[in-house]
């Protein structure tokens, strides 16, 4: 749950250089906490869930998070652009 919030504090801070990608990373973070919480006694109680349900919810939540911040490094690093200085000659 740490790390989802760690997360989630990180993409918050990117909005102001990037929207989109702040969003995106705040959002993985978000999907990481809920696997935390999913996993905890207190929400499977609270919510009557089964430990297989938690489980599943838990691993779920999980692959969304991964699927999210993989696919944002993918997509930045397939757009980032190598710093060349090409000389006026």
């Amino acid at each position: 749950m740490l790390l989802g919030i760690a997360i989630s504090c990180y993409g918050v801070l990117l909005v102001p250089v990037s929207l989109l990608g702040g969003i995106w990373i705040a959002a993985g973070g978000l999907a990481l906490l809920c696997a935390g919480l999913v996993a905890t006694a207190w929400v499977g109680d609270r919510l009557a869930l089964s430990p297989v349900t938690q489980r599943r919810l838990s691993i779920g939540c999980t692959a969304l998070a991964v699927v999210l911040l993989g696919s944002f490094v993918a997509i930045n690093g397939a757009t980032f652009e190598s710093g060349v200085i090409e000389s006026a000659s």
